[in-house]
């Protein structure tokens, strides 16, 4: 039992330090983990696994498309938006005709998202907005500065839990 609760506190730990970046590139990565796993699990006609891995992939782009900051983002906060519509309605349609081609469409649009993702040093985020803080102050550097970085989605917090910056707690783990 103390070793589980150990675990768990160090996973909230590092969930909690975690730069959005990294925390961006984790659900990516989980997303399209759940993908493949739901694939394999049609193949093996393993219908609960099938739906649950849709469904927790479902919750990550929809916690992504709910995080993303259309006032700063712009364009490419519109874009993005798009596409996520594009992966969750995919999801909606591979959990009522199961067909494998849909999970592996939105594998095919994640994946190089993924690796752009993967290419964002750690710490831009936080470093734009410092400089944007900095410059909104006149110069002065603010101890700390909250909010999301130019059309990145703020990172969910660990377990679920609010993120003292966010006025609503993020939906999902990235261990579920």
């Amino acid at each position: 039992m103390y070793g589980n609760h150990g675990a768990q506190r160090y996973r909230e730990t590092d969930l909690g330090t975690m730069t959005r970046e990294r925390m961006v590139v984790l659900l990516y990565e989980k997303m399209v983990s759940d993908l493949e796993d739901a694939i394999i699990a049609l193949e093996k006609a393993d219908r609960a696994t099938f739906t649950r891995k849709v469904n927790h992939s479902q919750r990550i782009v929809a916690e992504l498309r709910n995080s993303l900051d259309h006032a700063t983002g712009g364009e490419i906060a519109r874009n993005l938006d798009s596409i996520y519509e594009f992966v969750f309605r995919e999801h909606l349609s591979l959990l009522l005709d199961r067909n494998p081609a849909r999970a592996r469409a939105c594998i095919d649009v994640l994946s190089p998202l993924l690796a752009a993702w993967r290419q964002i040093p750690n710490g831009t985020a936080e470093n734009a907005l410092r400089e944007r803080a900095r410059t909104a102050t006149g110069g002065s550097d603010p101890a700390s500065v909250r909010g999301t970085a130019d059309a990145a989605p703020a990172a969910p917090t660990a377990a679920g839990a609010p993120d003292p910056g966010s006025a609503r707690p993020s939906l999902l783990s990235v261990s579920a």
